[in-house]
């Protein structure tokens, strides 16, 4: 490194290069040629090829250095004036961004706000910054809680006059904002991390948090021996992996908050399945990442607090083409997931009414509907539904009660005797699979015998047939197929995934 002036810095950033310099002081005045002089004075450097001219001797003064003091600062924000030095005694993470109302920047506040809890615990002050005013701030922040019911509640700098712009070294020289920086300063004001990213690039909030983390623990090991203490550290080391959100635990999460805000939501589809089948052909089931669920027409208002709480905001296009059929779709953008929402009624091929029996399970819909939901895919009855339907079978038995765990035959009897189209669909659904097991598809991959899943399709199907049929079964029946007795599902739709 070398003096400038009484101010140290390890590095000089010329075009994007950071050059490391040796540590003995230079003259202020003919720099350049006393770089280029002689060998002599070549061989004191490390490197001395670099663009000096490109970097000017204020840029310089104001470098920053990891283990330094970070520069202190007295700024206006829209919650009243602050200091750096203010926050002596806590973990600091200062973060600026390009500019209010921008999407990017949206989703960095509202990141860094959903996550203060966790933030909160770790001791840690969020204060953000921008070269807009207050005023800019406090008009942004209410229009973020009005679209997400996200509540800002860290200070965000005005930094008009760009000084703590200039002087964290991160002003854009032609647009006049700031690149996106992250810079951690501990309890004793010292800067121990500094990242700089372009304005197009967001953050990920939970870098942060793992960096913070680190330099917690390594202020905790102090000077343990370096061996011990590199083990200790990368304990926290995700070498830039992106953490994955787990589609189950994330979906149990939207249920227990659907609970603690008085609205009732079941899980339905792919996911349910999964919690209900453990048994041998589980194992065969796919992967389901999406997420959806079931809940009341009435209870909307709370549906949708529900999610904006989560995170979520709704899909404002699909929810105009689908609200008249029930279906609304919420979206994660920085969990990158999306919820679709059944109303009231779940229609595909069929309209299936569960809302006098979602009670029924704490979780998801009542594992007699959810077999219904994958027998009425009838025609458009896929291998892949078929593994949901043979796990279902495998792991549950058939009776007469609606046990959570037993597939009531009589509710599924009664239903297709009131409809001719369902009784069609789901009778010709269980003799596909039927077709399916006899055929050899499944017989390797069942915890069971063969014959033993083909006794309880034949008890199912059996009980359909037989029930006793009102008039307006019969009078369908006359027609028979000459009328389709099922919707068209676009693929893809025909079932929740």
């Amino acid at each position: 490194m070398f003096e400038l002036g009484g101010v140290l810095s390890n590095q000089v950033r010329s075009v994007g290069l950071s050059v490391p310099l040796r540590t003995e002081p230079i003259p202020h005045r003919n720099i350049g040629s006393r770089m280029a002089t002689s060998k002599a004075n070549s061989s004191r450097f490390r490197c001395v090829q670099f663009c000096l001219n490109s970097v000017s001797w204020y840029e310089l003064l104001i470098m920053l250095r990891l283990d330094d003091p970070a520069p202190d600062f007295s700024a206006d924000t829209d919650k009243g004036k602050i200091s750096l030095s203010d926050f002596r005694g806590k973990w600091v993470v200062l973060f600026a961004y390009p500019a209010d109302f921008t999407p990017i920047c949206e989703l960095d506040i509202i990141g860094f706000a959903r996550n203060k809890p966790t933030f909160d615990a770790l001791g840690v002050q969020f204060i953000g910054w921008s070269v807009d005013t207050t005023d800019s701030h406090k008009e942004w922040i209410k229009d973020v809680k009005q679209k997400t019911g996200v509540e800002i509640d860290y200070p965000l700098i005005s930094d008009a006059d760009k000084t703590l712009a200039e002087k964290y070294g991160i002003l854009h020289k032609t647009r006049g904002v700031t690149y996106r920086g992250v810079f951690i300063i501990d309890p004793d004001g010292i800067l121990k991390f500094a990242a700089t990213y372009g304005l197009d690039v967001g953050r990920n909030v939970k870098e942060v948090e793992r960096i913070i983390k680190v330099l917690q623990r390594a202020r905790e090991l102090g000077r343990l021996e370096e061996v011990d203490r590199a083990k200790e550290l990368s304990k926290y080391d995700r070498r830039g992996e992106e953490e994955q959100v787990d589609p189950l635990e994330e979906a149990k999460k939207i249920v227990v908050a659907g609970e603690k805000n008085g609205v009732m939501l079941r899980l339905i589809g792919g996911l349910a399945i999964r919690v209900h089948c453990h048994g041998a052909h589980s194992g065969h089931l796919r992967e389901y990442h999406d997420i959806d669920v079931y809940g009341l027409g009435k209870e909307r208002m709370g549906i949708t607090s529900v999610f904006e709480k989560l995170g979520y905001s709704p899909n404002e296009e699909f929810n105009a083409w689908n609200l008249g059929h029930g279906r609304w779709q919420f979206i994660n953008r920085l969990q990158k997931n999306k919820v679709d929402v059944f109303l009231d009624k779940f229609r595909m091929q069929h309209t299936l009414d569960f809302s006098r029996r979602v009670q029924l399970d704490d979780f998801t819909i009542p594992i007699t509907d959810l077999l219904l939901t994958k027998l009425q895919i009838g025609v458009k009855l896929e291998s892949k539904d078929a593994n949901d339907i043979v796990a279902i079978l495998e792991d549950h038995e058939v009776g007469h009660s609606d046990d959570k765990e037993t597939l009531n035959v009589d509710y599924m009897a009664d239903l297709c005797s009131q409809d001719w189209g369902l009784h069609k669909t789901v009778t010709g659904s269980l003799q596909n699979v039927k077709q399916f097991i006899e055929d050899g598809t499944f017989v390797q991959c069942i915890g069971m015998e063969a014959s033993e899943l083909l006794l309880k399709i034949d008890t199912i199907r059996d009980a359909l047939i037989s029930r006793n049929k009102g008039l307006r079964w019969r009078t369908r029946n006359l027609l028979g197929e000459r009328v389709k007795w099922y919707e068209e599902v676009e693929t893809g739709e025909s079932e929740a995934k």
